[in-house]
């Protein structure tokens, strides 16, 4: 049972999704902190009131009809947001909605709760009955008071309410906008904002879920900041350089009036690392479009149409130009198959009759690199290269420096030898360098040879009633295979000379591992790969066994 209760804590432990506070202003006066919120369209230039006792951002004579507020967010690495506020209505008399924007994501708020309330719909009843309407009045004066907060318009059926507006929601960008605006008659506020993330796993810069398997091979290479559009390599329509713009106070590359419909942007990016796929991600902008008109935007990527979508309606109007300037944001994220060293993408807006503009910010490019080492690979693991670097070579799917060396020839004889009783039972020469090894014990050697062909000498010594077990690796270009064989002692011999002749794939330095005792040779060439720990490949192993 304790071991069931450990495994689901574990599992528990690796599933749960921690939330991280980023941002936090308006809690109390201590907080009141408007640094990096633009307002426009505010009242007598006021930024906080009081209602009721509590500290808005806002409020009643401060914001409320064509006031825009709105905040740009640079986040760290993550994967979903969650944002909470308190948001409060003063002096709402009809049916009215407030909006706000996450980035593309869009709420409102509507008409104040007092409407749906069964006392006010029995005192709307009750007034064309004056007599009836006089002996209400008192009863309705005190309930009355439960929606007028902030007293701004005492008695006069002006009513107040607060509403905790939070949402979650899947988001990746570095970047995040947040606006909010009205087109009521009354005033608006709000307070206690709080925004919360769900970091990506440690060592990622980008990803779509907790797991750093899925994450840790995305590196960024291009991105439009916040603060500075850098406009190098971008083109319009193949001849100029494309302007930015700016709405409230986010910049934009293109935008009104600088980026017409049927206009394309265009960026060329040359000298890509080793990679296997490429991750978009942007967001767009329309402006000053007729809501009945379809709208298809494509985005390229080498003269290839990988993303499509068609825009139907308008989801704001006049954040920035004049009144009836009808807009639309979208965040567009694409995913896809990448591995040239170039990279041409394009975007446009396709439609037959519009006047309209278009523009992108936070615009993001990650590749998912190959390992170091590799050219060409299929996928983040080392198994997966395709091409190796200059340098290297493929050995079962992984690159390395040091690959293991080819058995082209083998031949042993078995000889009198007169002074054998003077040497050690096992003795090794490395002919084309001019090393031998008549010692015994566990030692490394690093070999320089210059040669193409490394041949070993192993000289054995072979005892009546003794057999000697031979296994020597065969490493071919695509695969490998061992090739053993027993010799049995003669009664005439007491020498077996092995004689073995090893290819170089890259004439290098090569390290070797030899272990040698009176009963038993073995030796190791030592594969060095790429940032991970040394392979031993045993090319060479002569036992000297009883029977």
């Amino acid at each position: 049972m304790n071991n069931i209760f450990i495994f689901i804590t574990l599992c528990l432990a690796k599933t749960q999704e921690q939330w991280d506070i980023v941002y936090q202003s308006f809690q109390d006066l201590n907080s009141m902190d408007e640094s990096g919120w633009t307002v426009s369209n505010n009242y007598n230039g006021l930024l906080f009131t009081t209602c009721n006792g509590s500290r808005l951002f806002g409020g009643f004579n401060a914001f409320g009809y064509s006031t825009i507020v709105s905040k740009h967010f640079s986040l760290p690495p993550h994967y979903k947001i969650n944002f909470t506020f308190e948001f409060w209505k003063i002096d709402f008399c009809q049916i009215d909605q407030v909006y706000f924007f996450l980035d593309y994501e869009e709420y409102w708020t509507n008409y104040p709760q007092l409407w749906s309330d069964p006392k006010y719909s029995q005192w709307l009843n009750d007034r064309n009955n004056y007599s009836q309407w006089l002996n209400d009045r008192n009863n309705y004066s005190q309930w009355q008071e439960e929606y007028e907060l902030c007293k701004s318009k005492s008695g006069s059926g002006w009513y107040e309410e607060t509403e905790i507006l939070t949402g979650i929601f899947k988001h990746d960008s570095e970047s995040l906008i947040f606006i909010i605006y009205s087109y009521v008659k009354g005033g608006w506020g709000f307070r206690d904002f709080t925004l919360s993330i769900v970091r990506c796993s440690s060592g990622c810069l980008y990803c779509s879920d907790n797991d750093y398997n899925n994450c840790y091979q995305w590196v960024g290479i291009l991105s439009l900041r916040h603060e500075s559009i850098d406009l190098d390599g971008w083109m319009q329509n193949d001849n100029i350089q494309p302007a930015t713009s700016k709405c409230l106070n986010f910049d934009l590359l293109g935008g009104q009036p600088n980026l017409a419909l049927n206009d394309r942007l265009e960026k060329i990016i040359q000298n890509l690392s080793p990679h296997y796929k490429i991750q978009i991600n942007f967001q767009s902008w329309l402006f000053n479009y007729h809501w009945d008109y379809n709208f298809y935007f494509q985005q390229l990527v080498d003269d290839q149409i990988y993303y499509q979508t068609k825009f139907l309606l308008a989801t704001f109007d006049f954040l920035c130009g004049p009144y009836n300037n009808s807009g639309s944001i979208s965040n567009i994220a694409v995913t896809q198959p990448h591995s040239s060293s170039q990279c041409n993408i394009s975007m446009r807006f396709t439609v037959s009759d519009s006047n309209g503009y278009w523009g992108i910010r936070a615009f993001n490019i990650y590749l998912a690199k190959c390992q170091n080492g590799c050219d060409e690979c299929v996928g983040p693991l080392k198994t997966e290269f395709t091409v190796c670097s200059s340098g290297l070579v493929l050995y079962n799917n992984i690159c390395t420096n040091s690959p293991p060396m080819l058995l082209s020839q083998i031949s042993t004889s078995q000889i009198k030898d007169l002074q054998s009783d003077d040497r050690i039972p096992i003795e090794i020469n490395l002919l084309e360098v001019d090393q031998q090894i008549n010692t015994q014990g566990n030692f490394t050697l690093s070999v320089k040879n210059q040669y193409k062909f490394l041949t070993i000498q192993v000289y054995v010594r072979c005892h009546p009633k003794t057999r000697i077990n031979s296994l020597f690796q065969s490493n071919k270009y695509q695969d490998s295979y061992q090739y053993s064989f027993f010799l049995n002692c003669q009664q005439a011999f007491n020498t077996v000379n092995y004689n073995l002749k090893y290819e170089q794939r890259i004439i290098k330095e090569q390290e070797m591992i030899i272990n040698t005792s009176d009963t038993q040779c073995v030796i190791y060439q030592v594969i060095r790969v790429i940032d991970e720990l040394p392979l031993f490949v045993k090319i060479l192993e002569i036992i000297i066994e009883d029977f």
